[in-house]
């Protein structure tokens, strides 16, 4: 295997080279530092290079080092100059009208004759993907125009296969998949964050704040309207955007905007204006819509209060030295969210009792025999929104430490070009795992972080900033600074640095002790069309800790490593290929080897959301003594391996994601006084999404890990399987019914590993009205079942819980260990 992947480098570097023009000196050279890494990325103790450097010190940094190499000889590269003479200027007005915009004004596709002279007008959408800077194979137009009050976009979709257009009346949010136009504004026209506004033919919304460089988040919840219609020559969708939901400044009328239509039909996405992936960023390319010109301040007062009526029985502290169960027949609570909002782009948040038993269960994902934490998605409302703000390289806030708040509070916004960030939380939960007699039970943390940053040129910034998790006397302090630093057009750097101060709990059973640690971090990523690549060096001291954030393990140096190369060829069956190599490695700060992984793959898109790869894979894990367990030696498990990866949409009611598996894993779960073992896995990873007619969704998802002892004889160690169903059926745009069905089983061999039988059925039912956001009225049903046993922690022969083992213990019974009927109503009010 690792032969084959030293030739498939080999041949990766030749082609290259091979379409590199001969004038472009400096980009051969970059082609060859990327060769460099190709071959250091699997032979960090060659000779020459032990010579100069020892590799746990150096290895994970030479990547990154290269990366910057890459930067700086991009910049001596020639750059072809781009006419723009077929692009459109862009630019647009935005003329104010006195009645507002419907979909009944656009009859024939065309807005009517004594409207059209009033309205602004944009043509000639250019694609990003697949066929760049090509004119959209499908013809699209905006039509635009302000009230006082409210803006306007109207789509215009030419299709010349309606009979294919993928169009669900699905939950807000749910039409990813589908046809669909959006509309990304920038009012403060920092080229760095926006807002998104997207509709499906059926006029189903979606929302979500935009940070460039950064994953879309669509917790972000306005009131707006849209229409969505089907005609026999396309498709028309409005979108009316209230200035009232829209933050802006005061002082200019002048805004940044994208306008996007994605066309899963052929894997496209057009634009206007011309938005090229070479150059790193969307907003940075933004076209300006002139005279957004309103009555209406960017000042409002919005107060969401909710009513709950339950009944639940539920065992609280699952897992930890104090399990109990919570029931409650029948309670009635209140609470209620707040929201003001100030003329300067500045929004202050507060939640009081915060509930969130209408969030669905998390996605299923691999959990068993991990070597390190998984991370889960947050999912509840008040920490997903404006979560934009407080994000860093090292990912210091992560909400799904507040496990059990009554109150939060968050204040951001822009003033000029500051951007910040104060959020404040406690959480009951961790004064609830302590004994009952401790006097800290009952108690709560307090969790505070603090976050600044400085817009610097057209998308360069520094920031700062501070997070700190107090629970009786003890805490856990982390504060630094960071960049981002806008290189070149296609270059883009981002680091930073921090310190955390942690002070362990005195009143808590153990004697009190302070650690202190640096971590920092270093990325460099180049976008581009047909060439990108992204590298990163990161160094987490032994003492690093942050109780507020998700750091998967401290004590290590890490180098990342991942290059891209695609060609587009003149075909209608295959709309691009390419190839591309993943090279990470690390070490701790003993010197010791952690890790090394090694991929190489070959891949292919074409039309119908489809794609197929091919991956080869020669990877390694290092465990040892300093992992805990009973070696005299670090042993290197080499875990060479292969997969299959197949997504596509063939007809417009089915998407599928298949992933299949073979190859090494480590047995990190050995039996009592063993050592870990290198194990033959399978798995298998499958999302099915059908939607049988338009209202109807069965979303699936199943997996499967399969492990063997790495022997002639494939002794049985573990299997893990979960399936999960969920079923929405949306009666109107606001009414829906969702249900969702979990099982997931664990069987072990107690000869080989010290994982235990576990099996869990979960299910949840929910029927909601949600008109616009923050007015909803919920019916839902939660029930769990697991084998867990009756005991629910491991007992001494005192009766108490054994503090030293907090696994629970299974039994072969079922036990239900939480089941919740709820009614609850919100209702929002502006002012």
């Amino acid at each position: 295997m690792r032969k084959g992947l030293w030739s498939l480098r080999i041949l990766f570097f030749c082609i290259l080279v091979t379409h590199t023009q001969s004038h472009e000196a400096s980009v051969c050279m970059l082609r060859i530092v990327q060769f460099i890494v190709l071959i250091y990325g699997t032979n960090f103790r060659s000779p020459a290079y032990l010579h100069f450097m020892k590799p746990e010190r150096a290895a994970p940094l030479l990547i990154c080092c290269i990366s910057i190499l890459f930067a700086t000889v991009s910049f001596a590269s020639p750059k072809p100059a781009e006419s723009a003479a077929h692009f459109p200027h862009p630019e647009a007005q935005v003329p104010l009208i006195h009645e507002p915009l419907h979909l009944s004004d656009f009859d024939g596709m065309q807005p009517r004759a004594e409207l059209r002279p009033q309205l602004g007008h944009i043509t000639d959408f250019i694609q990003t993907t697949p066929k760049a800077d090509q004119l959209s194979s499908q013809p699209t137009e905006v039509w635009m125009a302000r009230t006082d009050s409210t803006l306007y976009f109207v789509f215009i979709c030419y299709d010349s296969h309606t009979n294919l257009l993928r169009s669900h009346l699905a939950r807000r949010e749910d039409i990813l998949y589908d046809d669909r136009v959006s509309v990304l504004l920038d009012p403060f026209r920092d080229h760095r964050k926006g807002v998104l506004f997207m509709v499906n033919p059926a006029g189903v919304q979606a929302d979500a704040e935009w940070t460039d460089n950064v994953s879309t988040d669509y917790s972000y919840d306005q009131v707006w309207d849209s229409e969505g219609r089907i005609t026999s020559n396309g498709w028309m969708a409005l979108v009316a955007i209230p200035f009232r939901s829209l933050r802006f400044p005061a002082t200019s009328g002048d805004w940044g905007v994208v306008f996007t239509r994605n066309y899963p039909l052929n894997n496209e996405t057009a634009r206007w204006p011309r938005v090229s992936d070479q150059i790193s960023g969307t907003l940075t390319q933004e076209g300006t819509l002139h005279d957004v010109h309103s009555n209406v301040h960017s000042h409002n007062l919005q107060i969401a209060p909710y009513t709950l009526g339950q009944s639940e029985h539920t065992l609280e502290n699952s897992g930890t030295n104090y399990p109990s169960f919570s029931t409650r027949r029948a309670e009635a609570t209140a609470g209620g969210e707040l929201k003001y909002v100030m003329n300067n782009g500045l929004v202050f948040d507060a939640t009081l009792n915060p509930d969130f038993s209408d969030v669905e269960s998390d996605t299923p994902q691999f959990t068993v025999n991990q070597r390190y934490p998984v991370s889960y998605s947050e999912l509840r409302p008040f920490f997903l929104e404006h979560a934009n703000f407080f994000n860093t390289p090292i990912d210091l806030l992560y909400t799904r430490t507040i496990v059990n708040p009554e109150f939060g509070s968050r204040l951001t916004g822009k003033v000029g070009h500051t951007n910040l960030g104060l959020l404040v939380a406690d959480d009951r939960n961790q004064g609830r795992a302590v004994a009952p007699g401790d006097s800290l039970y009952g108690k709560r943390a307090l969790i505070a972080v603090g976050r600044l940053s400085r817009d610097i040129g057209k998308s360069s910034s520094v920031g700062l900033i501070y997070t700190d998790r107090e629970f009786g006397d003890g805490w856990n302090r982390v504060g630094g600074v960071d960049f981002t630093a806008q290189l070149s057009p296609a270059w883009t750097a981002n680091g930073q640095m921090v310190v955390s101060s942690t002070m362990g709990d005195k009143d808590s059973g153990t004697p009190p002790t302070y650690t202190a640690g640096p971590a920092s971090y270093l990325e460099v990523y180049r976008s581009g069309h047909v060439f990108s690549i992204d590298s990163y060096y990161l160094d987490y001291s032994r003492d690093f800790t942050t109780s507020t954030g998700y750091v998967q393990t401290s004590n290590i140096r890490s180098g990342y490593s991942h290059a891209q190369y695609m060609w587009y060829p003149k075909s209608s069956s295959i709309l691009s290929w390419g190839l591309e190599t993943t090279q990470q490695i690390a070490f701790d700060h003993a010197g010791n080897r952690v890790y090394h992984y090694s991929t190489f793959d070959p891949f292919v898109k074409m039309p119908r959301n489809t794609t197929l790869a091919i991956v080869g894979s020669a990877s390694s894990d290092t465990v040892g003594p300093q992992n805990g367990y009973a070696m005299q030696s670090n042993r290197n498990f080499t875990e060479n391996n292969g997969s299959i990866v197949v997504r596509s949409s063939p007809i417009t009611q089915l998407y599928l994601s298949l992933q299949l598996y073979y190859g090494g894993n480590v047995n990190y779960n050995p039996v009592s006084n063993a050592v870990p073992s290198l194990l033959r896995q399978q798995t298998v990873q499958l999302t099915s999404i059908v939607q049988p007619i338009h209202p109807l969704t069965f979303t699936s998802i199943y997996l499967l890990d399969r492990d063997f002892r790495d022997s002639s004889k494939r002794i049985f160690v573990y299997e893990s399987q979960t399936m999960r169903t969920k079923i929405n059926y949306q009666f109107t745009r606001a009414l829906s019914a969702r249900v969702i069905a979990q099982y997931a089983t664990t069987l072990v061999n107690p000869d080989e590993t010290s994982l235990q039988r576990t099996k869990q059925i979960a299910s949840q039912a929910l029927l909601a009205w949600l008109p616009h956001p923050g007015t909803g009225l919920y019916l839902g049903y939660n029930n769990d079942l697991q084998n867990l046993d009756r005991k629910l922690c491991n007992r001494l022969s005192s009766g108490a819980c054994d503090s030293s083992d907090t696994t629970a213990p299974r039994s072969a019974d079922w036990l239900n260990d939480g089941r919740r009927f709820f009614i609850k109503a919100s209702y929002q009010l502006r002012f």
